[in-house]
């Protein structure tokens, strides 16, 4: 119900801009997911995060664990769901997916960029929607700061059909990544490092989550005209640039070892699929293994289509919870053969 309730707020949010306030604007099943809260809370002689959304979207950034509630402690099954990305303000994987087991039908972000992007394909030739996905999906994965020479060479070169799309993708940079005057793209994922207060992170800090998991702060270029690149929407740095980290990663280690991979094939069949319908690799970055699996178990779309179907999770969720394959094919109850690995093992296991 809280999952629901903050996918609402922000779908309003993004909708139809605004605040959040704490009164009769609320969704009303994020008044009585608050209402169950507040009551739990006081059950069990803990700090009332109940009586204000604030509090809440404020915890909702935190694993579920760390929330000081103790029936969300040691044992809670989703203990280690992050509610809410605190850097880019959009609900995460988990929190969608909690959403929609609770019978929510969100309409997220995400989902309208890739209904928007496979719309816009289909007034290419047929024999060109499905490369044109995998271009324009690659050309925010690989480049979610771009300057606007950049991109309008990139429509030049056969993407007028999508011209209106691909500007969508994409914003001016804000002022509250400047510094100086000056932007500094990350030197691991393409993407902003934004001025903070910490010192330390000197040169700024990264928006996307799946980054910052991956290790120390990389420097990259400065920007020195800000006004003219364009940076990624948030919806998009949280939905496709952060995975697409271990997505380009496992295509780019493939393509080395002289695999005939494609990303994205058949727009978005799959995240990386090797010899055509062969074998498709889909990357998930959930943060509980058992929301995924229950994801899982509920369909896993057009990757039914390949003869393999695979599973790969970031390296670092392992570091994070060792078992996190295990519990994740435990979770897992659905009639389609999956197989799970994690990047690394993806690369040993197909690169050959």
């Amino acid at each position: 119900m809280l999952a629901r309730g903050l996918c609402e707020i922000y779908e309003r949010i993004s909708n139809d801009g605004g605040s959040v306030q704490q009164d009769s604007s609320l969704p009303p099943i994020a008044r009585r997911a608050l209402a169950r809260l507040s009551r739990l809370c006081v059950d069990e002689g803990v700090e009332d995060i109940g009586s204000s959304i604030h509090l809440v979207m404020g915890r909702a950034t935190l694993p579920m664990r760390s929330w000081g509630v103790p029936s969300f402690a040691d044992g809670f099954r989703y203990g280690d769901v992050e509610l809410a990305d605190g850097s880019l303000g959009v609900p995460t994987d988990d929190c969608r997916e909690l959403a929609r087991m609770g019978g929510s039908e969100i309409n997220a972000e995400e989902d309208l960029h890739h209904e928007q992007l496979r719309a816009a394909v289909q007034s290419y030739p047929a024999s060109q929607r499905a490369s044109a996905y995998t271009a324009i999906r690659e050309l925010v994965v690989r480049r979610p700061v771009i300057s606007q020479n950049e991109l309008h060479d990139f429509i030049s070169r056969g993407h007028a059909h999508a011209a209106r799309t691909i500007h969508g993708l994409y914003r001016s940079i804000p002022q509250g990544a400047l510094s100086g005057g000056v932007a500094r793209r990350c030197g691991r994922c393409g993407a902003l490092l934004w001025p903070v207060r910490d010192p330390a992170f000197p040169d700024g800090r990264c928006q996307v989550r799946q980054c910052v998991l991956e290790g120390e702060t990389v420097p990259g270029e400065v920007i020195d005209q800000p006004s003219l690149s364009r940076l990624a929407n948030a919806a998009l740095l949280a939905f496709w640039v952060g995975p697409g980290l271990d997505e380009v990663r496992l295509h780019d280690a493939l393509i080395a070892r002289g695999r005939n991979s494609v990303l994205y094939p058949m727009a978005d069949a799959a995240d990386v699929g090797l010899d055509a319908l062969s074998v498709g690799l889909d990357v998930k970055s959930y943060a509980s293994p058992l929301v995924l699996g229950a994801r899982l178990s509920r369909g896993i779309g057009r990757l039914s289509l390949f003869g393999r179907r695979v599973i790969v999770v970031p390296d670092y969720k392992l570091r994070i919870n060792p078992r996190y394959i295990d519990d994740l094919r435990g979770a897992y109850t659905g009639d389609e053969a999956l197989e799970f690995m994690t990047v690394a093992s993806a690369i040993r296991a197909f690169g050959v």
